[in-house]
């Protein structure tokens, strides 16, 4: 699965330039190309950065940067 090793080789990039932090990340067991993602950001607007920064990045993974694509969840404590 070359998104999974695209999305934990940048896990030290999105920590360190971004403070973002992987808590959980897997595909859906009918459709290996429906993944899911589970991430602290320090605000949508970092995670918004992030994506626009990286979309190179993403793109050699086979991810696709357009937001219109994906789901966002906010939740907070």
């Amino acid at each position: 699965m070359l998104w999974l090793a695209a999305n934990d080789g940048a896990e030290e990039l999105r920590s360190t330039k971004y403070g973002i932090k992987t808590i959980y990340r897997g595909h859906n067991i009918n459709d290996r190309d429906t993944i899911h993602v589970v991430m602290y950001t320090p605000s949508i607007d970092v995670l918004k950065e992030h994506m626009e920064n990286e979309a190179e990045l993403i793109a050699s993974a086979d991810g696709d940067t357009d937001p219109s694509t994906m789901s966002t969840s906010v939740a907070s404590d």
